[in-house]
């Protein structure tokens, strides 16, 4: 709902778009987020096996220094060492590209249905005086004069506030590009005014 000076904005952000616009202002938090638990399992797992690969190659490079003489048994027991720890980073690495792919595909997968989520959808309001941003778990207001900068990107607007948060304001909800630049305008008005 846009009118002359006020503005009042709902909507619910879904982990694609959280992960996109958090990318986007270089502040990107890590959130455990439920649906996607299991996925985090194989980042665990991929985690878990590239500390045991790095642990193995820190014994390799330990044990020659340990060895007093050269043995032929040792140096069998070092290049299966060396194959295990090859092998291992290989598996991790591959979990890694398979965690990204799978949490991918799930994130775009239930991308609309966690738009059109009540529980996490966010009401902005803004008019002459501050931003209110209200959830079902907080509230905040923020004065024009503490809001450093405004700016869109990628399909957001982005209000990024003294203190180093950000509200972020999806252009998808909007009806046209003209209402997205008027409330454009109107953020851009109230920093100037209110510097």
């Amino acid at each position: 709902m846009i009118k002359k000076n006020r503005i009042v904005v709902d909507y619910s952000l879904s982990v694609l778009e959280r992960d996109k616009a958090s990318k986007l202002i270089k502040a990107y938090k890590k959130e455990y987020i439920k649906p996607y638990d299991f996925i985090l399992f194989i980042r665990k797992v991929a985690v878990t096996i590239f500390a045991f690969a790095a642990l193995f190659n820190v014994i390799a490079l330990v044990q020659p220094i340990l060895q007093t003489a050269p043995d032929g048994h040792f140096l069998d027991g070092d290049k299966i060492l060396n194959i295990m720890v090859l092998g291992l980073f290989g598996v991790a690495l591959i979990l890694f590209e398979i965690y990204d792919a799978v949490i991918n595909k799930a994130m775009k997968r239930r991308a609309k249905l966690e738009q059109e989520d009540e529980e996490t959808t966010r009401k902005v309001k803004l008019n002459r005086y501050f931003i209110e941003s209200i959830t079902n778990t907080e509230s905040g207001k923020v004065y024009w004069k503490n809001i450093k900068d405004c700016y869109r990107k990628e399909g957001f607007i982005f209000i990024h506030m003294m203190g180093d948060s950000c509200v972020i304001i999806p252009e998808r909800i909007f009806s046209s590009q003209r209402e997205i630049a008027e409330v454009f305008d109107f953020i851009k008005t109230q920093i100037t005014q209110n510097k």
